[in-house]
């Protein structure tokens, strides 16, 4: 939780950072029109920024997420399991597995060297290989909903940035019905142009950021559901086959 609002914390001040710059580059008179769209004039870039930072704050869980799963994967390089053709493991050796997955947790601590230790203690209580593939696979599903559940803030901001951008898009459409019987003047029509180039502005902005943090989403569900496939894998192939019958 703390590194969550340690995120949240550099997000916004990403967020302001962002939004300073762009109103330091959008000049009073004739701003171009992409820095006008990028929420460089302000009042009506407050939507953007609010955006802005929503955005920030969806990727850094993303890229905190994605560093766990990349985390939990190099415990397949530690060869916690006899990866020889042939390897038969004794009561013994299962008694010695578990041994040595405490011994690594002192420094190192994976889910897979957990899962391993819940393996070996389900086995040397019932010498039972469908039962300890059962185990491994609902084990697997624990392990997985709770990354899922930790995604929650993700997901919730992944619907929030379109959600933002409507609200901007009401919010100009609202504002520019407001001049609308100051139309017949050209400063009233400036104004109501200028008002719909918010409602329009902030629905771009936000379906643009939303389009890049949904792919990043997916891509990181793509890592995860890789993750839990392989952990599967180098159970069944590295332990559970390896049972003596």
């Amino acid at each position: 939780m703390n590194n969550r609002i340690i995120r949240l914390l550099v997000s916004f001040l990403a967020a302001v950072a962002l939004m300073v710059v762009l109103c330091v580059l959008t000049p009073e008179q004739d701003p171009p029109r992409i820095l006008v769209l990028l929420g460089g004039v302000l009042p009506g870039g407050l939507i953007q920024g609010f955006t802005y930072f929503l955005f920030f704050f969806g990727m850094s869980e993303v890229f905190h997420t994605s560093k766990r799963l990349t985390y939990e994967a190099d415990a397949f390089t530690a060869k916690l399991l006899p990866e020889e053709e042939n390897w038969i493991l004794s009561e013994e050796d299962v008694n010695q597995l578990k041994l040595n997955m405490q011994k690594m947790e002192r420094s190192q601590k994976f889910l897979l060297t957990d899962l391993i230790k819940k393996a070996c203690t389900k086995y040397r209580l019932g010498k039972s290989s469908s039962e300890v593939l059962g185990l491994v696979d609902s084990q697997i599903n624990i392990y997985k909903s709770k990354i899922d559940g930790e995604q929650s803030f993700m997901r919730y901001t992944a619907w929030a940035i379109p959600s933002v951008g409507f609200i901007g898009t009401v919010l100009g459409i609202a504002g520019a019905l407001g001049y609308a019987d100051q139309a017949g003047s050209t400063e009233g029509l400036k104004l109501v142009t200028d008002m719909l180039g918010v409602a329009f502005d902030t629905t771009l902005v936000a379906l643009f950021l939303s389009i890049i943090l949904v792919f990043s989403m997916h891509f990181l569900e793509k890592k995860e559901e890789d993750l839990f496939s392989d952990m599967s894998s180098y159970m069944n192939e590295n332990l559970i086959n390896r049972f003596y019958k």
